[in-house]
C-alpha cells in the first residue's frame, strides 16, 4: 500500500556534489550551468550520467534533471544518485515539489547547505514502482516539451517567410531575374542580395514559389521617398508608402480602480497587462490572469478589443506582442492594434517583429523605457498588395491555428501534470487509478 512507502533521508540515496569554476574553460558543446539555468556552453563535463541539479545559491527552487554530460558552477550542487536505491526521474519530481525557499540559510542571497539537503524526508516506495511512476510524469512533460518545440518551428517559420518576402523581397528579385534583369541593373543597393539570389537558384534545394504566388510580386523596384524603408529607401513598384497611424486602429487601455473590488470579484471579461505575456514565446493569448466585471469594462475607454487583436506592451519591457485569441480589455501597458484595412493580423504581428529595434530604439522615459502611441502612431512602412498579404496570411493563419490548439493541449496537459505529480509521488494515487480512471 502507498502509505506503507518507507521514509528516507535525502542523503541516503544521493551524494551532493559541489560545482566548479568554468572561466578557464574552452567553449564547446558541453552546458555549463547556474542556478539560473545554462550559462554557456564548455569543452569539459563534470558528470555524465544521470544527476540532479540543485541551487546553492540564488534561484533555489531552480531543480535540474540531467541525462547528459554536463558542468555546473558553484552556485548549483550536482549529485550521483544510487541507482540500486532510487530512480533519479522519481527523486527530481519529488524534490519539484519541496519549496527550498523555505529551506534557505542565506541572508541578502538566498542559499543552501549540504547537511540541510541531507536531511530532507523523502518517500521511497520500491523501485519499480519509483520507475513506473517517473515514466507516467515523465511522458506527460515530453508531450508538453514537444508541443512547445513544435510552436517555436511554426512561429519561427512565419518569420522566415515574412523576411523573405517582405524585408529581403526575394521573389521580387527572382521575378526580376527571371524578366532578365542583369545584377548590374538592379539599384546599387540590390545588386548584392541580387547576386545571392542568382547563386541560390543553382543550388539543388532551392524552392520556387508556385506560380499563382509568384505573379503577385512584381519584377521591378522603384525608390520611395523614405529611405528608412524597404531596402534603402527602394521598395517593390506598386507597393505603398505609409504609416502606422494610417493602417491600425490604434488603442490604449487603463485600470478599473483596484480600490473597488466590484470591478474584479466575480468578473468574466478578460483584462490583461503585460505579464500575461512574460516568456510567451508563442505569440498568442489565450488567458489572463486577471478578470474584470461589465463595471470595470466601462471604466476603459478602449473598453473589449474583439478576437485577433495585435497586442504590444509598450512599457518597460517594451516588445511583448501577441495575437489576442480571446475578446479582452487591455491596461495601460499595451498598444493595441485592430487590423481593418490591407494588414492582417498575422502580417501586422511578424512586421511588429521584425522593426521591433527601431521601436525600442524611438521609446523615451526617464524612469523606464516607453512608447507612446503618438510616437508609435510616426513609424513609416511599406505595404505590399492585397494579394500578396492575403497569400501570406492563408499559409501563416494555419500555423497560428496549430500553435493555438497546441497552447490548448499543453495547458491541458499540464494541468494534469501538476495534478498527478503531488499524489503519484506522495502513493495518494496509485498507478491503475490513473490508467483506468
Amino acid at each position: 500500500m502507498a502509505n506503507n512507502w518507507p521514509v528516507t533521508s535525502l542523503g541516503e540515496v544521493l551524494e551532493i556534489k559541489y560545482g566548479k569554476d568554468h572561466k578557464k574553460l574552452s567553449e564547446g558543446a558541453i552546458p555549463c550551468y547556474g542556478s539560473g539555468g545554462v550559462m554557456r556552453y564548455v569543452s569539459e563535463h563534470l558528470y555524465d550520467d544521470e544527476s540532479i541539479l540543485i541551487p546553492r545559491k540564488g534561484s533555489l527552487n531552480n531543480i535540474f534533471y540531467m541525462n547528459e554530460p554536463f558542468w555546473t558552477v558553484d552556485t548549483l550542487f550536482w549529485s550521483k544518485v544510487d541507482k540500486d536505491l532510487a530512480d533519479p526521474k522519481f527523486i527530481y519530481y519529488q524534490l519539484k515539489l519541496i519549496d527550498f525557499n523555505r529551506l534557505n540559510e542565506g541572508s541578502a542571497v538566498p542559499s543552501m547547505t549540504v547537511p540541510i539537503l541531507n536531511n530532507i524526508k523523502i518517500k521511497l516506495p520500491s523501485i519499480k514502482i519509483q520507475k513506473e511512476v517517473s515514466k507516467v510524469l515523465t511522458d506527460l512533460d515530453r508531450k508538453i516539451e514537444l508541443n512547445q518545440q513544435t510552436n517555436q518551428t511554426l512561429e519561427q517559420m512565419a518569420q522566415a517567410l515574412f523576411k523573405s518576402w517582405f524585408v529581403d523581397f526575394a521573389p521580387v528579385i527572382d521575378n526580376a531575374l527571371a524578366a532578365g534583369t542583369n545584377i548590374s541593373d538592379f539599384p546599387e543597393p540590390l545588386q548584392h542580395r541580387a547576386e545571392k539570389r542568382k547563386q541560390a537558384q543553382q543550388l539543388a534545394d532551392y524552392k520556387v514559389l508556385p506560380n499563382d504566388i509568384l505573379s503577385f510580386f512584381p519584377s521591378e523596384f522603384e525608390q520611395s521617398n523614405e529611405p528608412s524603408i524597404g531596402i534603402n529607401g527602394w521598395i517593390p513598384k506598386g507597393w505603398k508608402e505609409s504609416n502606422t497611424d494610417e493602417e491600425f486602429g490604434i488603442k490604449g487601455g487603463s485600470t478599473p480602480s483596484t480600490k473597488n473590488s466590484d470591478f474584479w470579484e466575480g468578473g468574466q471579461i478578460h483584462w490583461t497587462s503585460p505579464k500575461d505575456l512574460s516568456g510567451n514565446d508563442t505569440k498568442i493569448l489565450l488567458d489572463t490572469s486577471r478578470k474584470i466585471t461589465e463595471a470595470g469594462l466601462a471604466k476603459i475607454t478602449s473598453g473589449l478589443l474583439p478576437l485577433d487583436t495585435v497586442l504590444m506592451s509598450s512599457r518597460a519591457p517594451v516588445g511583448y506582442l501577441a495575437l489576442a485569441k480571446v475578446p479582452v480589455a487591455i491596461n495601460q501597458g499595451y498598444i493595441a492594434l485592430r487590423c481593418e484595412k490591407t494588414l492582417s493580423p498575422e502580417y501586422t504581428i511578424q512586421f511588429l517583429d521584425s522593426i521591433m529595434d527601431e521601436i525600442k530604439g524611438i521609446s523615451g522615459g526617464t524612469t523606464f523605457a516607453e512608447i507612446s502611441k503618438k510616437t508609435f502612431r510616426s513609424i513609416k512602412l511599406v505595404v505590399p498588395t492585397k494579394p500578396i498579404v492575403d497569400a501570406y496570411t492563408s499559409i501563416v493563419k494555419i500555423h497560428y491555428e496549430k500553435i493555438t490548439d497546441n497552447i490548448k493541449q499543453t495547458n491541458t496537459l499540464t494541468e494534469t501534470r501538476n495534478y498527478l505529480l503531488p499524489k503519484l509521488i506522495s502513493g495518494e494515487v496509485e498507478l491503475k487509478e490513473v490508467s483506468h480512471g
